[in-house]
């Protein structure tokens, strides 16, 4: 075996074996509720009435509906079927009135147990 052989193998083995001690951790994750993501200078309409339909299975639960703002007036989104997030919980969508009057949606999200 050649002294190029031998230094390549033992560079390698080097890498390998100090890799072998990594320890990688996975990245603390902190919960940061979503930000105003519209506003509207109106508030909502009531929601409607939705008619559910049977969920998928039993792993699914119902998301409902609501009022989206598209610049120049509310638009209803319909409800639909999610499936559930191990560990989390859904916080429904909302419209809140803040300052001046003002209307302000937060988008439903996804919130750790």
């Amino acid at each position: 075996m050649s002294m190029k052989t031998i230094a390549s193998t033992f560079a390698t083995l080097s890498l390998v074996l100090g890799l072998s001690a990594c320890v990688v951790t996975p990245p603390s994750v902190r919960f940061t509720p979503p930000a105003i993501e519209m506003v509207a200078p109106v508030a909502p309409p009531p929601p409607r009435v939705e008619v559910i339909s049977a969920p998928p299975s039993h792993e699914y639960f119902w998301v409902y509906g609501h009022w989206r703002w598209d610049g120049h007036s509310h638009q209803w989104q319909d409800g639909h079927w999610e499936k559930h997030h191990d560990h989390e919980h859904w916080v429904g969508a909302k419209w809140s009135q803040g300052d001046h009057g003002v209307w302000q949606f937060q988008e439903g999200h996804w919130r750790p147990d």
